[in-house]
């Protein structure tokens, strides 16, 4: 009995690794798939839950001002 599960115990791991690894690569394929362009009818909802949280504004507003390039730091001199 000890030679069997001396040969055996490896399977124990690898199989349920391989298994899981499987899974998290088959759930990986169906979220990219869910990401397909929006139907007519979500695409208008989506915008109309967009503006009444006010992340879109009805109101005309002048275009937003591209940042500022971030000036590099001088190095400190070691002394």
């Amino acid at each position: 009995m000890k030679k069997i599960i001396s040969v055996y115990w490896p399977f124990a791991i690898v199989v349920p690794l391989a298994a899981a690894g499987y899974l998290h690569i088959c759930g990986d394929a169906v979220s990219r798939a869910s990401q397909a362009p929006l139907a007519a009818d979500q695409l208008t909802a989506e915008l109309a839950r967009a503006v009444s949280y006010g992340m879109v504004d009805s109101a005309a507003t002048l275009p937003a001002k591209p940042m500022r390039a971030v000036a590099a730091m001088p190095l400190a001199e070691a002394s």
